[in-house]
């Protein structure tokens, strides 16, 4: 981060600029964060899905999670897609409710993609297996081990010319009586959190990320503005990069403007 805002450098040239300005002054600062992505109310930390394929190769999907503005529908619908190898127009993403995944947990906590992610994989996992044996006898294999689901088409990696069309499975599984709805469910592993002691494993893991932001402040006044920031975050493998940009460009506006301009009242 110090290598990537030219941090050192940048100190140097805000000391010259308070030597010579009385009036206005210009600061840097240099802010990690650490955050654990888990409810440390451990028993929140589960999600479920349904996903229901139909005979003309459209997909329903449900999950428990709520969008709220945030992409978690993109995300999940970019889950499901992946997992069936399927474009994503074939899936229909359906309102969230507990007439279709009860016993939905908030969505809150940054884990909303993490666990009706995991869901919805579970869910297609379980489709999938289904129509690979379907798939493999319409390809005449013994073993539906090593089909490739990707762009529509069902495919051995040494034959990806000898394929099979994804809803020409689908309408088969249909005809041989093979069920076309599977449930997803997911608990986040290995967390434990005991709120009397303070002890325990409340967090999967941490997201990190650093922001380095150069301010500029009238003396008089006491007007204040941003001149630049930079910012890095871990976001391992990203389900959406744009989506996940506006988070972390979304979060420090939000926190920028909790610190600086809304009123904090506190006996």
């Amino acid at each position: 981060m110090l290598s990537n805002s030219d941090a050192l450098n940048r100190r140097q040239q805000l000391a010259a600029f308070n030597a010579g300005s009385p009036h206005h002054k210009r600061g840097l600062a240099i802010t990690p964060v650490k955050f654990g992505i888990s409810f440390t109310t451990t028993f929140l930390n589960q999600a479920g899905a349904l996903v229901l394929i139909y005979a003309d190769g459209s997909v329903q999907l449900n999950h428990g999670g709520t969008e709220m503005g945030q992409g978690l529908h993109t995300k999940m619908r970019q889950v499901a897609a992946r997992t069936l190898g399927i474009h994503q127009e074939r899936i229909r993403m359906m309102p969230t409710s507990t007439e279709k995944v009860p016993n939905t947990s908030a969505t809150a906590a940054s884990s909303g993609s993490d666990l009706n992610g995991q869901a919805v994989q579970r869910a297609c996992e379980a489709l999938r297996r289904r129509l690979a044996a379907v798939a493999a006898r319409l390809l005449g294999l013994n073993d539906p081990e090593g089909l490739v689901f990707e762009d529509d088409v069902i495919y051995l990696p040494e034959e990806p010319g000898n394929h099979l069309d994804f809803e020409e499975v689908v309408s088969q599984a249909y005809l041989e009586q093979v069920s076309l709805s599977a449930t997803g469910f997911y608990r986040t592993p290995n967390i434990h959190f005991d709120p009397r002691t303070g002890r325990g494993r409340p967090f999967s893991y941490y997201a990190y990320g650093a922001a380095v932001s150069e301010v500029q402040v009238d003396g008089f006044t006491g007007q204040w503005q941003l001149r630049r920031v930079d910012i890095v975050h871990d976001v391992g493998e990203s389900l959406n990069s744009l989506i996940d940009r506006g988070q972390i460009e979304g979060g420090f506006v939000q926190g920028m403007g909790w610190l600086t301009m809304e009123e904090l009242v506190w006996d």
